[in-house]
């Protein structure tokens, strides 16, 4: 065998390794909303595959979004917990600021010679570490190029680290920003899921409570006769009633799903099974939405989310999709699940277009400022369902169709444009839509290249 076919067979075989570590990675810390969790079932897989002893997570700070704090670390006898980096200082300060991975081997020589030369003290951080560091690698946290934190790690050995690690390391630490992102999501309407749960207990209760009014209602038509047609109205009454308290759930389960998971929870058997669709993923971003919400009032800020959202969420749901999740800044929403749809991607087209229109418009009538954003649309299949336990559950999509959907958004960035699809979408479109072709393009953890299209509305 040649030693061409030596590295191929290498090389295959490292892809191999890395798409089934990613696979492990993602299944392992995208399956809780427990930061703890995710954190050990990281430290447990780098150990395993990489027989890193220590390492360190530190998260942009809640208090003071200018530093990072030590939130979760392995390996050290001082865990460190709660020390703060400023971002920018050090080398894990400043790899939060530029949002991209830094090694440094011979650690050691290196700190002798910011000493000797009067550096050590202008850029270095004071952190529990061994003290025989050797190589020490810095990787960022991101979700949607958001900096979610820094995950680092050192060894005693020099020249740990090498570029299959780090190209690696960084599909990890990007699974692990997005978990921790979504924990923090989690944890912050676990407070609104509470109150929706005491008020579903109390409709609940008036639901047994009516019931049992309409049985003793009953009972008096039968003893009295003669009262029968009054009775009978009180008895239609207390029905539409009832109707409405049914109607009332489904509409607060809606509010946190979608209209038609809640129907099928209210009036099935109140269980999603997760199986396979051929759907068409949507992913929206508002674009600059940051710069905009720092400089305004929080009331113009929620009165302009209001106004965006109500119009979004509307125009998803008349082309017959479903939105799975509401961020700050945009939007995922699926068209062809739970309802089967050979339309799906006709009409997740369509609702991109209107969604366009309507922000111009509603710009025009001064309701909001004019703004811009970026949607991006791939086809696909998905694994959707309920996913959870007997107390929590979500309904949620899995699989590369939502990774290849939320990259192209992103695109819009890198294009300038607002509104870009991928082939699997071009093949089911109009031929004399205004579209252009943009090339294949590599997207971050795809195997292969994706054909990109704009459409112009």
């Amino acid at each position: 065998m040649s030693s061409e076919q030596d590295d191929l067979l290498e090389a295959l075989e490292h892809h191999k390794n890395l798409i089934d570590l990613i696979q492990e990675v993602s299944s392992k810390i995208n399956t809780s909303f427990d930061l703890h969790t995710i954190f050990e079932s990281t430290f447990k897989l780098l150990d395993r595959y990489f027989q890193f002893k220590h390492i360190m997570i530190l998260l942009v700070d809640k208090v003071d979004p200018n530093q990072l704090k030590v939130t979760a670390s392995h390996g050290y006898e001082g865990k460190g917990i709660g020390a703060l980096v400023p971002i920018g200082k050090g080398l894990i300060g400043v790899v939060a600021k530029n949002k991209k991975l830094l090694r440094m081997s011979n650690v050691m020589q290196n700190l002798r010679y910011m000493k000797n030369s009067g550096q050590e003290g202008s850029d270095t951080v004071q952190l529990p570490g061994i003290p025989n560091s050797g190589s020490q690698l810095a990787v960022p946290l991101l979700d949607h190029d958001d900096l979610v934190g820094v995950i680092f790690i050192e060894s005693p050995d020099i020249g740990l680290f090498d570029k299959k690690d780090e190209e690696l390391l960084q599909m990890i630490g990007t699974q692990i920003g997005i978990a921790v992102n979504n924990a923090d999501q989690f944890n912050m309407i676990e407070s609104t899921n509470a109150q929706l749960q005491n008020l579903n207990e109390n409709l609940e209760q008036k639901v047994v409570e009516r019931t049992k009014e309409l049985a003793s209602q009953k009972q008096q038509i039968e003893d009295q006769h003669e009262l029968l047609s009054d009775q009978h109205a009180t008895l239609e009454e207390a029905q539409g009633k009832t109707q409405k308290m049914l109607e009332k759930i489904e509409t607060l389960f809606g509010q946190q799903v979608s209209q038609e998971v809640a129907k099928e929870l209210v009036t099935g058997e109140g269980e999603t099974k997760s199986k396979a669709y051929e759907v068409t993923v949507m992913f929206l971003d508002i674009r600059d939405f940051t710069a905009f919400a720092d400089s305004k009032a929080p009331e113009e800020v929620a009165s302009f989310q209001n106004i965006v959202f109500s119009e979004l969420l509307n125009i998803v749901r008349e082309h017959k999709g479903i939105t799975n999740q509401i961020l700050g800044d945009g939007i995922m929403a699926v068209f062809g699940a739970p309802v089967v749809s050979d339309e799906h991607t006709i009409n997740a087209v369509a609702a991109g277009k209107a969604i366009l229109a309507k922000i111009n418009e509603l710009a025009e009538e001064k309701k909001i400022p004019p703004i811009r954003l970026g949607i991006g649309l791939h086809s696909g299949n998905v694994i959707a369902g309920n996913i959870g336990n007997a107390f929590r559950k979500q309904y949620s999509l899995t699989g590369s169709t939502v990774i290849i959907a939320s990259r192209i958004e992103q695109l819009n960035k890198v294009y300038k444009s607002q509104f870009l699809v991928s082939e699997t979408v071009y093949e089911k479109l109009d031929p004399n839509d205004p579209i252009t072709e943009l090339g294949a393009v590599e997207l971050k953890g795809i195997e292969r290249p994706i054909g990109i299209y704009q459409l112009v509305p």
